[in-house]
């Protein structure tokens, strides 16, 4: 990879040569990302990335402030702060919550994220269980919502699914680190769209009906989501 210094900061740069017209630039931590048509000589993309040091900087600086998904201190679960206690090579992977601690065991000898993400899901699951329940009869009125499958998956730019001809809904996992709200806002979104396929009029006419903040909800969750790496 090539290095350039933009303030006083350097970075690498990758060059991914396209059939295309125009050049086009990502930023991941510290490496450049630049694709552009084959016959642009390194001047020239070098010349691009220096017209955009000012959008590259900021950029930076704002990936530098993310906050990591996993870590071995603590987790965030539904707004509440657990702090971390866990031990290697058991025979299985087992974790229980007490007060604000989450006790882990992991059968592997490392920090495992995957198990970690597979504690979020689980979470993630058990209270879109619950939501659903509670909404239930007043939601039925108005549409079928039975037999249906929920699942969590780490998403990077959705925070929910929906499949409805195979009755299942999906959810950011992501959301278990926040308030309880925001995974009924989503969940009753993707409720929605098992008989409202697209974001029309009468979308939003059921969702004024159980949700009428339903916009400044997603505002405050996409400012939440930002705020970490995926």
């Amino acid at each position: 990879m090539n290095k350039i210094k933009l303030g006083n900061k350097y970075f690498y740069y990758q060059v991914f040569y396209k059939n295309i017209k125009n050049m086009y630039l990502r930023i991941n931590k510290d490496i450049l990302k630049i694709t552009c048509n084959s016959h642009l000589s390194q001047k020239q993309i070098e010349s691009f990335i220096y017209r955009s040091e000012t959008s590259i900087l900021n950029k930076a600086e704002i990936q530098s402030k993310k906050i990591p998904l996993y870590n071995q201190e603590e987790m965030l679960v539904f707004g509440e702060e657990y702090s971390i206690s866990y031990s290697h090579s058991r025979p299985r992977n087992s974790y229980f919550m007490r007060e604000n601690e989450i006790v882990i065991t992991f059968k592997r000898d490392y920090f495992d994220t995957g198990y970690i993400e597979k504690i979020y899901k689980e979470l993630l699951i058990n209270q879109m269980t619950k939501i659903y329940n509670e909404e239930y009869s007043l939601i039925s009125k108005y549409f079928s919502i039975d037999n249906l499958t929920f699942k969590g998956q780490l998403m990077k730019s959705r925070f929910g699914s929906c499949i409805p001809k195979k009755r299942i809904i999906k959810l950011n996992s992501m959301l278990s680190r926040f308030n309880i709200d925001y995974i009924r806002v989503v969940l009753i979104h993707e409720l929605i769209h098992l008989e409202v396929h697209n974001h029309q009029e009468e979308f939003y006419k059921y969702m004024n009906i159980w949700i009428p903040e339903y916009k400044q909800f997603i505002k405050n969750l996409n400012m939440l989501t930002r705020k970490y790496v995926t």
